[in-house]
């Protein structure tokens, strides 16, 4: 759950609302971190550009990148069982 609340569906402005039904196409639901951003629309299409220039512009090639995901995924419970040895 995150700390900041997101915005009430109601009082979306239509382009918002069609980005929670894009990505609730995509991934069954709006994204959490859209949500949050949704309470301010000029940090949310900044940040949409910077996530699709991000995406669109990697070195890592295509065919590649879901192994990728995959890998850091599968290290991810370490770094954290490690992270919470130390601190």
């Amino acid at each position: 759950m995150s700390r900041i609340a997101p915005p009430a569906d109601a009082g979306l402005s239509p382009a918002i609302q069609e980005i929670f039904a894009d990505e609730a196409r995509q991934f069954g639901a709006p994204l959490n971190t859209t949500r949050v951003w949704a309470r301010h629309p000029g940090l949310l299409e900044a940040f949409r550009a910077w996530r699709k220039a991000m995406r669109d512009t990697t070195l890592i090639p295509p065919e590649l990148r879901y192994l990728l995901y995959v890998r850091v995924a599968e290290r991810l419970p370490v770094l954290n069982r490690h992270q919470h040895r130390l601190g």
